[in-house]
């Protein structure tokens, strides 16, 4: 069983569902890197967090609230990953890096591109 942390070694499908064509993701081999964006589906309504905790349940580190920090538990159960990408065949993308479960759903996927990084140093306490 997989740590819920550290799945940067993780190589992994994404395949677009049966309504779109495989033409949605021409082009999409010239970049490197991809934002999945995905929707925790496993977690149960009673885990969400709505107040602190400590990061990674790591009591080193302080409590902070759930926007400040990437927990699965969150209101709406969204998540993103920034992926590695390594090849497409047909409808179905390989990439290293994604921190979902088989069968969590993708709602979108992104091109990482250079633009739309921070332009300044991004600051973070842990």
């Amino acid at each position: 069983m997989l740590d819920d942390d550290y799945w940067g070694s993780v190589v992994s499908e994404i395949t677009l569902i049966d309504e779109l064509n495989a033409t949605a993701l021409d082009g999409i081999e010239d970049f490197s890197h991809l934002e999945s964006i995905f929707y925790f589906d496993k977690v149960s309504d009673e885990k969400i967090q709505y107040g602190t905790k400590h990061p990674q349940n790591n009591q080193q580190y302080p409590k902070v609230g759930i926007f400040a920090q990437r927990g699965k538990n969150r209101p709406n159960k969204p998540g993103a990953a920034s992926v590695e990408f390594i090849k497409r065949y047909g409808k179905t993308l390989i990439v290293k890096g994604v921190d979902d479960i088989d069968g969590t759903p993708v709602t979108d996927i992104k091109p990482v591109m250079c633009k739309f990084l921070p332009l300044t140093g991004v600051k973070q306490p842990l």
